[in-house]
């Protein structure tokens, strides 16, 4: 079906009272087990890739955005459950910028290092070319701690989004999504993280954009639930899903004797395709989200 607007999609979100699920993809086989998730399932799903590591300094390996936009796009264009394309959490104003070129529907500039003031001018550039080109446009008063996965444990200053502050926010910048911090951080799942449900229900009554929980990986499924019944209406999720997908390919290779067949083993797509393992693992993972956030059944 043809792509949906991610305004469009938050709207049937807000009627039906569920949460749609960005998943976060990697590469082709990852980006296709999500779009596998939303078929099976019959959810609307959000494909699309991290921002944060597509252009990290650190890569010792070039990844070209295009390539990327090209294909999450004709995924989303091949599926009959309605589905959208981010480019989500960049600190690279200018990649973003390219994002909104190269059609992604939904795109994110957050810059931790940056003050509040400086943030809201470099969003407000952002809105202002995305609008035109019918591109939405998430944002942020705080980057969530932990962002680069170096915490252990909930910091002490959890940077909890205040409402008056959340409003003034989305007034001046235009955005069409919130990220809200409401007591969770980038854990990766190493602990067990419970939210301040009373600040859910506080920003909803103060902003009129969909609110987006970051973060996912390492809150409780309860409180999941319960904070989409308050009134979030996006979920990422990233390290849970790289989990799965990575101890199902470390269980497949330990069953890997001495004397393989390579073309078996890797891109056959069969049993014995320790990638195909790690593929199906994490369609696993997708499904039961969207179970969880009430999504599944809503295409």
């Amino acid at each position: 079906m043809p792509i949906v607007p991610f305004c469009e999609l938050m709207a049937e979100a807000e009627r039906g009272r569920y949460a749609v699920g960005y998943f976060e993809s990697w590469n082709m086989g990852s980006l296709q087990a999500v779009a596998d998730a939303a078929e099976a399932a019959r959810s609307p799903v959000i494909l699309g890739f991290s921002g944060i590591y597509l252009a990290h300094p650190e890569r010792i390996v070039e990844e070209r955005l295009s390539l990327y936009a090209t294909l999450g796009t004709e995924a989303c264009r091949q599926l009959s459950a309605p589905a959208c394309l981010v480019f989500n959490e960049s600190p690279c104003l200018d990649t973003v910028l390219e994002a909104i070129d190269l059609g992604f529907g939904l795109v994110m500039f957050a810059d931790e290092e940056l003050g509040l003031e400086d943030q809201v001018r470099s969003v407000r550039e952002v809105v202002s070319k995305a609008h035109p080109a019918s591109v939405a446009v998430e944002a942020e008063l705080a980057s969530l701690s932990g962002i680069d996965g170096e915490l252990s444990t909930l910091p002490q200053d959890l940077r909890l989004t205040d409402p008056e502050a959340a409003r003034a926010f989305v007034e001046r910048t235009g955005i069409d999504a919130l990220a809200v911090n409401v007591g969770q951080a980038h854990l990766h799942g190493r602990a067990d993280v419970r939210l301040d449900l009373s600040r859910v229900a506080e920003l909803k009554e103060a902003v009129e954009v969909p609110l987006v929980l970051h973060g996912a990986s390492s809150v409780r499924l309860s409180e999941l639930e319960e904070s989409v019944r308050r009134g979030i209406r996006k979920v990422n999720v990233g390290s849970v899903l790289k989990q799965a997908y990575f101890e199902a390919v470390r269980d497949a290779c330990a069953k890997v004797g001495r004397d393989f067949n390579p073309y078996k083993v890797v891109g056959s797509g069969s049993k014995d395709d320790v990638l195909t393992a790690g593929r199906v693992a994490l369609q696993d993972k997708v499904e039961e989200l969207m179970r969880l956030f009430g999504s599944a059944g809503k295409a």
